[in-house]
């Protein structure tokens, strides 16, 4: 097979924190190597000049509700597979498809139904690469938009049986460490090697640090539905940005969290701050209900009627043109923030969002502005805006 070298590019490494003028060699839809721009490449490529735009890493989604919570279990298949070319066109080509707080008889079949759409090897669509459970083991008076009917304490049998039913497929679990039960919980995540996410949570600074020392190691989007800091008492919040063994996301669209504690994040946080979409699609009405009331998009974000905060609209792509134009991070930050960031908090670090030799060729062509161009997969264009 031929190899292709996409030349002219300037290419955004998001380990190293660069963006160089360059080529990338791709062999079987896996990267061979990076070139510098006088490299000459093998005498049998085939050359696609990208005219000076830059190239990164496919974007990492740890957090996407999409469509598939306001459709019935039968229904998630062709829902995630609408999502898969949808987050194609911003860039975004891995995800984890995240539930939310149902009762435990409806998260089941849920979970049942996405274990058979887990495709991490999928060509035509962004690849659900697993799943994260958001809840239902939370703090209900943290509950945000989570359906409160679903939300309980951890009870061991019925929770391993949920894990078992996965088999193998969540990678992620939010919880809050001071409900009944929650030791044992981390203990099960620990010993499958799931990450243990700390949110919807109003704990103090003692329960999580004993979580953290039982497993804790991330926390979903900081500052919302969580304890906030005081100068006088941390809060969870203020545990997140000051606690080095904790990496956090965040949902950055300036309305979840407003720009100027994006930029403290950052600079609290550095490496180990990612940003997720925590994105719904309740459809072309632009409404629906996945068990905590209607929710309905303003134009800015995903809201119940009283107002509380669902979910959003964003996009990944939209969260790194954000995160730059807020003056939180450059363009090669944020964008590993989506991508390495992300794939190393997963155990992914050498398959997805990297320009290293031998991973995936799943890579997303950006303007000087910050839109999306192009989408690969494994070598592939699957999307082109021009």
């Amino acid at each position: 097979m031929a190899s292709l070298v996409l030349r002219n590019a300037l290419l955004i490494d998001p380990e190293a924190g660069t963006e160089e003028s360059g080529a990338l060699l791709i062999e079987r839809g896996r990267i061979r190597a990076s070139l510098g721009p006088e490299e000459p490449p093998p005498g049998d490529a085939e050359w696609i000049d990208l005219e000076g735009h830059a190239v990164a890493p496919g974007f990492i989604d740890l957090h996407y509700h999409g469509a598939f919570i306001f459709e019935p279990p039968e229904s998630i298949r062709a829902s995630l597979t609408g999502s898969g070319a949808s987050l194609l066109r911003h860039g975004t080509t891995a995800y984890l498809p995240t539930t939310v707080a149902w009762p435990s008889d409806a998260l089941g079949k849920r979970v049942t139904e996405l274990c058979g759409c887990i495709d991490a090897a999928r060509e035509d669509g962004a690849a659900a690469i697993g799943m994260h459970l958001e809840g239902p083991w939370i703090r209900p008076e943290a509950a945000g938009a989570q359906p409160p009917g679903g939300i309980r304490p951890y009870l061991a049998d019925e929770g391993r049986e949920l894990l078992d039913r996965s088999e193998g497929l969540v990678k992620m679990v939010t919880l809050a460490p001071e409900i009944p039960g929650a030791g044992e919980l981390q203990d099960e995540l620990a010993r499958r090697g799931v990450v243990a996410a700390l949110g919807h949570s109003l704990s103090d600074a003692r329960v999580i640090a004993e979580g953290i020392d039982a497993g804790l190691r991330h926390v979903t989007h900081l500052f919302n539905a969580m304890g906030p800091p005081h100068h006088r008492d941390l809060g969870v919040a203020g545990m997140a940005l000051t606690e080095d063994r904790l990496s956090c996301d965040l949902i950055c669209d300036g309305v979840h969290v407003h720009p100027a504690f994006v930029r403290l994040a950052a600079r609290a946080k550095r490496e180990r701050l990612m940003l997720i979409s925590d994105r719904m699609e309740p459809g072309a009405a632009q409404s629906g209900s996945f068990g905590a009331g209607e929710v309905r998009d303003d134009g800015d974000a995903l809201r119940l009627p009283d107002g509380t905060l669902a979910g959003s609209n964003l996009s990944l792509d939209r969260a790194i043109r954000n995160a730059v134009s807020f003056g939180a991070m450059t363009r090669a930050e944020a964008v590993a923030a989506c991508t390495a960031r992300p794939a190393r908090l997963l155990g992914i670090e050498g398959e997805r969002g990297t320009l290293r030799p031998g991973a995936r060729a799943d890579l997303v062509v950006l303007s000087a502005a910050g839109e999306v161009l192009e989408t690969w997969l494994a070598g592939r264009r699957v999307h082109a805006a021009r």
